[in-house]
């Protein structure tokens, strides 16, 4: 932060060098005016954070400077310092949205308490300016090189780099690992974070981390230096998460990954899927959707054409069935963030080709959302079963990452903890209201084992299912 002494008396700027040297507050450039005219020179080049400001100074006062101030629209946090015990000098300093008002002589414990104030200040208003300008980005504003310079500068970011991940996937840093995050913001499909980190071996440290999490969505720009260069990393922190349409994981971002072409081998397959369909063959029609995204995968197909492809074939299918569309995906349908992944763009393929066949009314279709509910439903229901992602996906037609995130956003509880949830309820229930054995409520419950049932039973409820019994029955 930079700091900005104006004021006649050069004692004062000898004293607060001396104790701003010896003490740390925050403060990394001073600069020093002996009159007002100075003061605006320097604030209009070096754009201090914080202003001390005597009130009485020959050429230009205080008063008179920061009418100036306020008149050019300069923004600077200002400390007056005055010899002048006087209430009109405060009442009009105050007026100018001056932050404080101080005696002379200057009590240095009472001035660095003010000045760590409007640093902290300072920084948040920093913060929020950068998470804006992120904001403008994600919902497809114009962002300047230019909006990050001051900001940068005031939270002194020298290195960084951006992360994008799926919206509803928390990134945690480690705490083993030198970097921060600045700030993070949300759209409804993106997670974007700015962190700051000390060179470029602590970015490619972090990305080691995170690729150690295999269920993960995260894409890494490049290790950056200039502020500038931010609109650019966001950019390519969102082209990094693409990577991860055929496979998640965490990608770095690299230019040119997907291949630009079409190939002949997809028509040839989109027109045996449109046999199969009007031939009523549903299961031809999953085989050959399956091909067809194995087709995609070799051949690094970008994700957006993907998308468009799939758009364009429904549309081919049946003119009339944009209605479904709309509601599926709302009128951004054909927009390159709404699925990240290839499997749960396939698998929305299937359903929509599917809800065709059967004849639904546009109405009737599905929404992902709404899948997930029935998925719910049938873990309510079937939840001695195999209730494994895996295996819903491919029951459900959706994606399995799909499920995770939108179980977790719609429930606010994690899939796997739901289902837990469920089995351990169901198992208490069993405890209390029958005289089961422990291998038959396991079994019942969806575990394999007793001995496993029963160390989860003990883990989730902290006794034993036996324990619980007896407790339930003596109650």
């Amino acid at each position: 932060m930079k700091l900005l002494i104006v004021d006649d008396q050069n004692s004062v700027h000898m004293f607060l060098d001396k104790m701003l040297e010896s003490h740390t507050v925050g403060i990394s450039g001073v600069f020093h005016a002996y009159n007002g005219k100075e003061a605006l020179v320097l604030l209009e080049r070096e754009k201090p954070d914080i202003m001390l400001l005597d009130v009485k100074m020959p050429v230009m006062d205080g008063l008179e400077t920061l009418r100036q101030i306020n008149a050019a629209g300069i923004q600077v946090r200002t400390i007056i310092l005055s010899a002048y015990n006087e209430f009109e000098y405060a009442r009009k300093a105050l007026l100018f949205h001056v932050k404080d008002y101080l005696l002379k002589p200057i009590d240095w414990e009472e001035l660095s308490d003010k000045l760590r104030m409007l640093i902290c200040q300072a920084r948040e208003d920093a913060v929020s300016a950068i998470q804006e300008r992120v904001g403008d980005y994600l919902n497809g504003q114009k962002v300047a090189s230019r909006d990050f310079a001051l900001s940068f500068e005031k939270l002194d970011i020298k290195g960084y780099g951006f992360l994008c991940s799926r919206s509803g996937e928390g990134i945690k840093l480690p705490d083993e690992i030198p970097a921060q995050m600045i700030c993070a913001c949300s759209s409804e499909d993106l997670n974007m974070s700015l962190i700051r980190t000390e060179d470029s071996g602590v970015w490619d440290a972090l990305r080691e981390h995170f690729c150690r999490e295999d269920a993960l969505f995260i894409g890494f720009s490049l290790y950056q230096e200039r502020p500038e260069q931010a609109p650019e990393a966001m950019r390519q922190s969102i082209e990094a998460l693409k990577q991860g349409f055929y496979e998640p994981g965490t990608y770095r971002y690299e230019p040119d990954v997907f291949s630009q072409t079409s190939s002949q081998l997809e028509m040839e397959l989109a027109g045996r899927i449109q046999d199969a369909y009007l031939n009523g063959d549903v299961q031809n029609v999953k085989l050959l959707v399956e091909r067809l995204f194995t087709l995609f995968r070799r051949t690094k197909t970008p994700p957006q054409y993907v998308q468009e492809f799939c758009y364009s074939f429904l549309l081919h299918l049946n003119k009339d069935f944009i209605t479904t569309f709309q509601q599926l995906k709302g009128s951004s349908f054909t927009s390159e963030f709404n699925y990240y992944d290839a499997a749960s763009l396939k698998n929305a393929l299937l359903r929509m080709i599917i809800n065709m066949q059967c004849d639904f009314e546009p109405e009737e279709a599905s929404t992902d959302s709404d899948v997930v509910c029935r998925i719910k439903q049938y873990i309510d229901l079937h939840y001695n079963q195999d209730l494994s992602l895996e295996t819903m996906s491919k029951h459900f037609f959706i994606g399995k990452y799909q499920i995770s995130r939108i179980f977790k956003k719609k429930f606010e509880i994690n899939y796997s903890d739901y289902i837990l949830k469920v089995r351990m309820e169901n198992a208490a229930l069993l405890l209390t209201a029958t005289s089961c054995k422990l291998y038959e409520i396991a079994h019942k419950t969806g575990f394999e084992e007793t001995s496993y049932f029963s160390n989860v039973f003990k883990k989730y409820y902290g006794v034993t299912p036996n324990e619980y019994r007896k407790m339930e029955e003596s109650s």
